[in-house]
């Protein structure tokens, strides 16, 4: 009996050990998920926010990588386009272009919103900086004023306005001293010790009255002074200053640069009309060719195609596209090209004898005898391909003189 009791505890103790072993040794749910995600692809479930329920992800569903940069494409015109609306790059060329001439331009009355803005411009392109402040001082100093009624805490600056305006000499500690002097109010009385309340209450209400006679009078100068000031704001214009021989000298350049523009737009509107008016005709190229040796006599003729004839009118036209074509795409001038055109421009009629001197020689040559082998074939130029007779006749023996 003792010996059951004591196998029965000894299995009893495997038991417990073995359990306590898997406890020690369970993965956590967090482990387990990832061992699983790891070797079977089994991603962990997520809940579900709408119901409560789990939701598995696919296992073969692709998961960016963190550590890949991710591809943005960059169109440089859609931020044009959406920040400036424009519609193509054309508009947007044609735009920078107009920018670039305003810039180059001088101002004139229609550049500003009206002519005080303009005479401001002036003066300070002439320097009378202390012009332009002293009357946008004046200006704003007085329109703040009217903007307001006239109360008792508006009323001083009506009539210190109304003084300064009125006496133009005095400076703004002189007009405070006259101020002070008419208008300043007594200071409050302070009852004494030994004083009877009567008589402090006496004293306290002349005191009263003074100060409502002097807010009294105060109010009515200040609407004594309004009118003068409005009628100073109908009358407050920007000073001269022609008479400046700086100011002089930079008004006559900007008339002079109006004027040279308004030259240069009839010139360029001339130049585009006669160059519209002309054809193909007018540029024709005629030559005659004579060799008196080999009794050679023609004339050559050339009229320019309709659609390069196009191209010459437009270039023309314009002297900013005739200089765009003698640059590189780096914007550096391809000089060697400028003076190639400049040179066949120049010698166009020498280029064209030339060129056909050197096919009649050419031709000549091609009919010369070659006696370098049997002195009986004739010299055939490079380019210039056997007829099927020529190769039959060669294939039998037979050259050609």
């Amino acid at each position: 009996m003792a010996d059951n009791i004591a196998d029965n505890q000894s299995q009893q103790a495997a038991v417990d050990a073995e359990q306590q072993n898997a406890q020690q040794y369970q993965l956590a749910p967090e482990v387990k998920e990832q061992m699983e995600m790891r070797l079977n692809g089994i991603m962990p479930k997520q809940p579900d926010a709408g119901n409560g329920e789990q939701k598995i992800e696919p296992q073969n569903s692709k998961q960016p990588a963190q550590n890949e940069p991710s591809t943005t494409v960059v169109d440089p015109f859609g931020v044009l386009k959406e920040k400036f609306g424009y519609n193509s790059a054309e508009d947007a060329m044609t735009e920078i272009e107009q920018l670039r001439k305003l810039k180059d331009a001088p101002l004139a009355n229609e550049d500003f919103e009206n002519e005080l803005s303009l005479n401001i411009f002036r003066a300070l392109q002439a320097g009378k900086k202390d012009v332009v402040y002293d009357y946008l001082s004046k200006e704003t100093k007085i329109d703040g004023l009217l903007s307001k009624e006239i109360t008792k805490d508006t009323a001083a600056d009506y009539v210190k306005l109304g003084m300064q305006l009125k006496y133009p000499d005095l400076t703004e500690g002189e007009i405070n001293f006259k101020f002070n002097k008419q208008f300043a109010i007594p200071a409050k009385p302070i009852q004494s010790v030994d004083e009877e309340p009567e008589a402090y209450q006496e004293r306290l209400t002349q005191w009263q009255q003074t100060v409502n006679d002097k807010q009294m009078e105060m109010l009515i100068e200040a609407k004594f002074a309004k009118p003068e000031v409005e009628k100073f704001k109908s009358q407050l214009v920007f000073p001269e200053i022609y008479q400046d021989e700086g100011y002089a000298q930079y008004q006559k350049m900007l008339e002079q640069q109006a004027q040279s523009q308004e030259q240069q737009k009839k010139i360029d509107e001339e130049v585009k009309a006669a160059y519209k008016a002309m054809s193909p005709k007018n540029i024709e190229t005629k030559l005659d060719f004579k060799d008196e040796a080999n009794k050679i006599a023609f004339q050559f003729q050339y009229e320019p195609d309709a659609e390069g004839f196009a191209k010459a009118v437009e270039v023309a036209s314009d002297i900013d596209k005739l200089w765009g074509l003698f640059y590189n795409q780096d914007g550096t001038p391809d000089r060697a090209k400028f003076l190639k055109f400049l040179y066949y421009g120049m010698n166009a009629e020498k280029a064209i004898m030339e060129a056909m001197k050197q096919s009649k020689n050419a031709a000549i040559k091609a009919n010369i005898p070659d006696n370098s082998s049997n002195g009986l074939s004739r010299q055939t130029p490079q380019s210039m391909e056997l007829s099927d007779i020529d190769k039959l006749m060669q294939l039998h023996g037979v050259s050609k003189r």
